[in-house]
């Protein structure tokens, strides 16, 4: 995780037009079955493990051993770290006003943090024209955290990641829910034991197709 963070933090301080995809079992699933989704995967600058199962494949398999990082921690201690070092950041997806409430979470933690945007967007080519023009206006955005639909997100970062000011694009998937409190997280118990997709399945069963 320190890492992945690390390699974040300096590609957000590089050159612009990174971005990162945070891969759990229907990434898997979908990249099977639709090849352009398998490329933009396997272009990305990093790929972090985000589903339990991706870590426990890559074990069974034979690979190196990754810790699970949750698009949820990703979004807390980048904003954590970008407070202190004046990198700026965006928020946008979600439904209604979840973006802005995670944005006013996340400064009032984490005092300093610069905020550009924060707003739920949408996946026209009209709000990328507009959306580009105001992060222009304001200076660009060192790290957008993206939380569309899964596939959608991936998708239209691999649009747009060279035309907008922006140093890292990230896939946060349902990290605005939880971080708003629109969803209720698995408790840490289940999430520490590698449990948290069965909690989510529960929750939310038609994530089983």
């Amino acid at each position: 995780e320190k890492n992945a963070l690390r390699a974040i933090v300096e590609m957000a301080n590089g050159k612009r037009g990174n971005y990162v995809v945070t891969v759990n079992a229907e990434f898997v699933m979908l990249a099977r079955r639709n090849r352009q989704f398998l490329d933009i995967l396997n272009a990305a600058n990093l790929a972090v493990a985000d589903g339990q199962w991706v870590v426990w494949a890559k074990l069974i398999f034979g690979g190196k051993e990754h810790d699970r990082v949750t698009g949820v921690e990703m979004v807390e201690k980048l904003c954590e770290i970008c407070a202190k070092k004046a990198i700026a950041v965006g928020f946008l997806g979600g439904f209604g006003h979840v973006a802005e409430i995670v944005a006013k979470r996340q400064k009032a933690k984490n005092p300093g943090l610069k905020v550009i945007i924060a707003e739920p967007g949408d996946l026209s080519m009209g709000h990328d024209s507009r959306l580009k023009e105001r992060m222009k206006a304001l200076g660009g955005v060192d790290i957008l955290f993206v939380a569309y639909g899964m596939g959608q997100k991936e998708f239209w970062i691999d649009r747009v990641k060279s035309s907008l000011p922006v140093g890292v694009f990230i896939g946060v998937g349902g990290a605005f829910d939880y971080l708003s409190s629109v969803k209720r997280r698995a408790p840490k118990t289940v999430q520490n034991v590698g449990f948290e997709w069965l909690w989510r399945l529960v929750m939310e069963p038609a994530r089983i197709w």
